[in-house]
């Protein structure tokens, strides 16, 4: 059975637009398309009658079923699946993550405990997610129209091979190349150490060029704070992409200040992808 490629669905601009990335990816890897909206409003508890339950139902199933008829609508002969969950949006989603290839959420939503607002249900759902998880402002371009680049953010650490991995195997289906960027966040302060810094880069990208002759891969080694450089270089990219680690016995990703300052100011939608230590 295929791994499905879920989307959050709250009925915002932000989640269409994180429709378009989810599905453009389900076509190009030939995955089915799941879309997803939790709430724990549509819990049969008493705490709403009976008949503004099952008008409420029915509001959040006819709203998956738009989502539904335009993925449709763009990608004929997609399979493309709904599913309404009676968990808060956050904890729906992580739960999907357990069988999914990517979880793709709008950066912000329709607001309130319910809406996909991201540093609430989007963080949460970005620290927890058991897959890569992609983050996409109302700002992205469409997908057809995005740079044909994906920014990889490198520190160095070992575990980092995943999600490189990821992101190249991401350029060659949309036929991009590859910007990997290591930032320092300060000055070199001797030729010596600006000759580890490479070396510690191109170990990073070790048998990349081998395994995926078809990306073009530029490294760039830069003197600026990691946020500040991986925010300027995804105004001219289609995904900047940065691990997570998760090490043993946490319930989550420990995202840092980096990746929120991805997730939060990228200019193009950014790919958390889980590593393990």
């Amino acid at each position: 059975m295929l791994s499905p490629i879920i989307v959050g669905i709250d009925g915002s601009a932000h989640a269409w637009r994180a429709l378009d990335w989810a599905a453009d990816y389900a076509v190009r890897h030939r995955l089915p398309l799941r879309l997803v909206h939790g709430s724990r409003a549509l819990v049969a508890d008493g705490t709403i009658p009976d008949d503004a339950l099952r008008r409420l139902i029915a509001e959040r199933e006819d709203l998956l079923a738009e989502a539904r008829q335009y993925a449709l609508k763009l990608h004929p002969g997609l399979d493309v699946e709904t599913r309404l969950v009676t968990k808060d949006p956050g904890r729906a989603l992580v739960a999907e993550s357990a069988e999914a290839e990517l979880v793709a959420v709008g950066s912000r939503g329709l607001g309130g405990f319910e809406g996909l607002l991201f540093g609430s249900v989007g963080l949460y759902t970005a620290a927890h997610a058991l897959c890569p998880i992609m983050v996409v402002s109302r700002s992205a371009p469409h997908p057809a129209d995005a740079p044909a680049e994906i920014v990889i953010g490198i520190e160095g650490r070992p575990e980092e091979r995943a999600f490189v991995e990821w992101a190249v195997e991401e350029a060659s289906s949309r036929g991009a190349r590859v910007l990997a960027l290591h930032a320092v966040g300060g000055e070199f302060g001797s030729p010596h150490r600006r000759v580890i810094e490479d070396m510690e880069l191109s170990e990073a990208l070790a048998g990349i060029g081998e395994r995926y002759p078809d990306v073009p891969v530029d490294q760039l080694v830069s003197d600026r704070a990691p946020s500040h450089a991986l925010v300027e270089a995804s105004k001219n990219a289609a995904l900047v992409v940065v691990g997570a680690r998760r090490g043993r016995g946490l319930p989550g990703m420990a995202l840092g200040r980096v990746n929120h300052a991805i997730l939060h100011h990228a200019h193009c939608p950014a790919v958390v992808v889980p590593t393990h230590e």
